[in-house]
């Protein structure tokens, strides 16, 4: 059960030969961890000042003290790099690392209209419901307040004293059973929702109305219940979640290489139902929690995952108009080449079809700083509240039981309302727009100080106890389903941390108590002839 490959160096290679960094046989300043501790102290009193003063801008409504709109712009997307750069430098972060992850999809979502306006001008907004260019400019001091708390959140962190991380010890002779119960869960729910959602498609149902009427017909059914709850669930959180469980139980290559491979359907299907965000947090997530478990995955193999996706996202917005019973080598070729006639990408080069399909979550950030606090105050933690109680386990049970009615307008319902009245879908909502809307400055410098040194002590915690399975487990679902709460509201982070408790803690019991098996740890005879 232990590593077939140990972890020599931060990357996954051997560690560099002394000299390379710093000359000969002697390593180099930034190696020397004394050198990063000051050097981190002194970032800290430079955005100390500047988190203070993006934070007073944000709270007087007023843009950055900048008239041209381009240099806003291109203001605010260097500072969004040099924050994201600080970060992993100074901890000495992997690109698959959970503070890089998730500043990488907080990036793209939030800078990528600003990016395709310094190469095409108005012309970037054009797919949106309305543009209003005075609170684009309002929404850019918010951007920047928000990748500046997170970096002042990491610097909070001592930087360590940088040496590569060892390998995980094996599992105790007390923690073999769980993982090995956690495992077998883990492909008994992949295998149940599998064939789960080949039945419902078989019958009709299910991927059936993606395979007749494509992206559209799917969600619309989906919208009126002509999709069983199931199926919903199953492709939308329990395959992703196993497959995360899969990757924390994976010791050895071959175990890696069956989550490759059970990856690859999965992706397929979200595919065929158009879902982009989905497959792509899940993929990268595995491929982090494959790294923690003892994976080579280098920073070329990194960078190529990453430029796989950035190529993958317009072609699966693409595929969205086409059913898939419409597929084709030809179909396929006019989505990867931005073909596809009514598509919001259509005879863009790939850069330009990247950046546009990653733009339209700004809509929602910029129609509440319209919006709030000038027509409308703050909610104070409203929607926060809320979303506890919609992701409270067997609500739909206990609610009625209560007598309690509990009707909720989430924030991109909400929003839907200025951007589009009367349209039942919209742009979804940012996790940066949410903090905004609560509570104003406060709140997006307070929640990204917090996932700044959160998600940093995680990814650094998770360096050290990925042996445990437990732990890495639910881990990988909460950094998970904190990727997918960059363009949702809470309520996916408060249903990952309630039903993936549940499912990592409390399952693997119930089970192991119905099988006659005890979670205790084994006695030394019988533990011993098995480690032999």
């Amino acid at each position: 059960m232990g590593r077939d490959v140990a972890r020599s160096g931060s990357d996954g290679s051997a560690p560099p030969a002394p000299g390379i960094v710093g000359g000969a046989g002697r390593p180099g300043w930034w190696e020397r961890p004394p050198a990063r501790e000051h050097l981190r102290v002194l970032l800290i009193v430079a955005t100390a000042p500047l988190t203070l003063w993006l934070g007073s801008l944000v709270l007087r409504h007023e843009p950055l003290p900048i008239r041209d709109f381009g240099s806003q712009a291109a203001a605010t997307v260097l500072l969004a790099c040099l924050a994201t750069a600080l970060v992993l430098a100074i901890h000495r972060l992997h690109l698959l690392s959970f503070p890089s992850l998730f500043l990488a999809v907080t990036f793209l979502f939030t800078c990528s209209p600003l990016i395709l306006y310094r190469l095409e001008g108005v012309a970037a907004f054009r797919i949106w419901e309305f543009v209003d260019l005075t609170s684009v400019s309002l929404a850019m001091p918010v951007i920047m307040l928000g990748f500046s708390a997170f970096l002042l959140g990491a610097l909070l962190l001592p930087t360590g004293d940088g040496r590569p991380t060892p390998a995980a010890p094996p599992p105790s002779p007390g923690e073999a059973p769980h993982e090995r119960t956690l495992r077998r869960m883990g492909l008994g729910i992949y295998a149940a929702c599998a064939t789960l959602v080949v039945a419902a498609t078989l019958a009709g149902h299910g991927l059936a109305h993606a395979f007749e009427g494509g992206y559209s017909a799917y969600h619309g059914a989906k919208r009126a219940g002509d999709v069983s709850r199931f199926v919903g669930v199953s492709v939308t959180h329990l395959l992703p979640w196993s497959l995360l469980i899969l990757a924390a139980t994976s010791r050895t290559r071959r175990a890696r290489r069956q989550v490759l491979l059970l990856t690859a359907p999965f992706v397929v299907a979200m595919l065929a139902v158009g879902d982009r965000g989905g497959p792509i947090a899940t993929v990268t997530v595995v491929a982090s929690g494959l790294y923690l478990v003892g994976s080579r995955v280098g920073w070329g193999r990194a960078l190529a995952i990453g430029l796989a996706i950035a190529f993958l996202i317009p072609t699966v917005l693409n595929l969205r108009q086409i059913p898939v019973s419409a597929w084709s080598r030809s179909t396929i070729a006019d989505a990867l080449a931005n073909r596809v006639e009514n598509t919001n990408t259509y005879l863009d080069d790939p850069i330009s079809g990247f950046f546009v399909s990653m733009s339209s979550p700004y809509q929602t950030l910029m129609a509440t700083v319209q919006v709030v606090p000038l027509r409308e105050g703050y909610h104070l933690g409203r929607d926060y509240l809320s979303s506890l109680a919609v992701a409270l386990p067997f609500r739909s049970v206990i609610f009625p039981l209560l007598g309690i009615a509990f009707d909720r307008l989430p924030p991109s319902q909400w929003v839907l309302l200025t951007l589009n009245p009367g349209r039942r879908a919209g742009p979804g909502y940012l996790q940066l727009a949410e903090a905004y809307l609560q509570f104003g400055a406060a709140g997006v410098a307070g929640l990204y100080l917090a996932l700044g040194w959160g998600l940093t002590r995680l990814w650094r915690r998770m360096l050290r106890m990925a042996w445990d399975p437990r732990l890495l487990a639910f881990c990988l679902i909460l950094v998970m389903e904190t990727l997918l709460w960059v363009r949702n509201s809470s309520t996916f982070i408060v249903r990952a941390v309630a039903w993936g408790w549940v499912l990592i803690y409390v399952a693997p019991r119930i089970l192991a108590m119905l099988g006659g098996r005890s979670a205790r740890p084994l006695p030394a005879a019988v533990a011993a002839p098995a480690e032999r």
